[in-house]
């Protein structure tokens, strides 16, 4: 057997496990990271549940992991994302780091928000290589007419801790941020202004009370009128049948 015979431990192969295992050490303490592997695999490395506490939400995001090595992409620093989620912004540029239409069609089925984290190494990976992380929104792009190239990264990590918060005293901002805001969009794209507490989710953030969120609701206007259409026609149909004497007491 020569040496062509044997499959080959890559650099990429080995880049791929450890920015997989380092994004999954670094969401540990707010989510519970749920490998998708094998034949199941739909173009969604995870699909994560964000954790409270020691609390299980319920609520769920799915991400897809790409690891780089910094010599290969284009990194610019745009400064701190402020009165939004106050993280770094940087764009990026790597061609893997684009999403086909095919996939970013498969996933507006999917109804929950989605992420790409770029997991950034400098150095030989031997030899203890610095890992960055950054995330991009594409919920965005599934459920509006933005594009993905319209959304920054987001530096999400000071070394090996998540910057869920980006304000640890107060618990704002941050990726928690802009999950809260992608799970509205989704219920906003799907004809519904129901409203999820941001305390259910350790957010000190936005109103802990029902309310509607003017500009989201201009981004998706029509869907919600779609739904409130059908929604005023169904109830009055119901309303004008209770009206109807039951036919027992009919002459």
């Amino acid at each position: 057997m020569t040496e062509r015979d044997h499959k080959k431990y890559t650099t990429q192969a080995r880049a791929a496990i450890k920015g997989e295992a380092f994004f999954e050490a670094l969401v540990s303490d707010y989510s519970i990271p749920h490998h998708i592997v094998g034949p199941k695999d739909i173009g969604i490395d995870y699909i994560c549940e964000w954790v409270y506490g020691d609390k299980p939400t319920g609520i769920l995001y799915a991400v897809q992991v790409k690891t780089l090595s910094v010599q290969h992409v284009k990194l610019e620093c745009r400064g701190p994302h402020r009165g939004w989620n106050e993280l770094l912004a940087y764009r990026i540029e790597n061609p893997h780091l684009r999403i086909d239409e095919r996939t970013l069609q498969y996933w507006r089925g999917l109804g929950m928000p989605v992420y790409l984290f770029a997991i950034i190494y400098s150095g030989p990976l031997r030899q203890g290589s610095q890992l960055d992380c950054y995330y991009r929104r594409l919920t965005p792009a599934l459920t509006t007419a933005r594009t993905q190239e319209e959304e920054n990264f987001h530096k999400v990590n000071e070394g090996t801790a998540f910057l869920a918060f980006a304000d640890q005293q107060s618990n704002r901002y941050g990726f928690a941020r802009d999950l809260f805001i992608d799970l509205l969009r989704c219920s906003y794209y799907r004809g519904s202004i129901s409203y999820i507490s941001p305390r259910s989710m350790g957010l000190e953030q936005f109103p802990d009370e029902d309310t509607v969120f003017g500009d989201l609701f201009e981004e998706y206007r029509e869907a919600i009128l779609r739904t409130y259409a059908k929604t005023r026609e169904y109830v009055k149909r119901i309303q004008n049948d209770q009206a109807q004497p039951s036919a027992e007491f009919v002459e």
